[in-house]
């Protein structure tokens, strides 16, 4: 008799970066690193003109994350200082980790720049996994599916946590239960996110 899928709901949290190995235990659809920013970087990013945010899109080998974002503050500006310094150190080791836990070579990396509400409805990505980090701004809203696709509740990420979705190509028989959507849109807010996916799957 054929097994029928079963729904991973579980959300894994805590404060070191090894709990997003967790992602692939069974049942789990979401391992979220708390990590705090160091004192004063978060005023920092908040403060920083819209143009001065560094943007990117790039597939790359994960140990080239650090010259791509580097490159991305130096040609948006974004001025030296420690704060940029733990900004770049930050996207590379997520990009690193994502590639490991992944096992992925190549990963997709973006830093996106965005004002509105870019992915409103609630939703699964196409991807066997991606890791998402709000970097400025307020976090990715997510929560546990109904049977109709929304939310019973609905949470938000720390500004500055890490966390890892799976998606619809999760291998396997389970079902990801966790959907999640960029959060409404606030006049005069910019968000910066980090979007890191794994690309020798990647449909397209």
């Amino acid at each position: 008799m054929t097994a029928l899928p079963r729904l991973a709901t579980a959300m894994n949290s805590g404060p070191d970066p090894d709990v997003l190995r967790t992602i692939g235990l069974p049942g789990v659809a979401l391992a979220l690193w708390t990590a705090e920013p160091p004192e004063g970087f978060q005023d920092w990013i908040e403060a920083l003109p819209t143009g001065q945010l560094p943007r990117l899109r790039a597939i790359l080998p994960a140990r080239d994350a650090r010259a791509a974002i580097t490159t991305a503050c130096g040609r948006a500006g974004t001025p030296a200082s420690p704060h940029c310094d733990h900004l770049i150190d930050r996207v590379a080791t997520l990009a690193g980790l994502a590639s490991e836990i992944l096992a992925s070579l190549l990963v997709e990396l973006r830093l996106d720049v965005t004002d509105g509400q870019p992915c409103p409805k609630w939703h699964l990505d196409t991807v066997p996994a991606r890791l998402l980090c709000p970097l400025r701004g307020p976090g990715t809203e997510f929560g546990p599916a109904r049977p109709d696709g929304t939310p019973a509740a609905v949470h938000r990420l720390p500004t500055g946590a890490a966390a890892l979705f799976r998606g619809l190509l999760w291998p396997g028989r389970e079902i990801p239960g966790i959907v999640h959507r960029s959060p409404p849109a606030r006049p005069g807010e910019t968000r910066l996110l980090l979007v890191v996916d794994p690309v020798d799957d990647h449909p397209c």
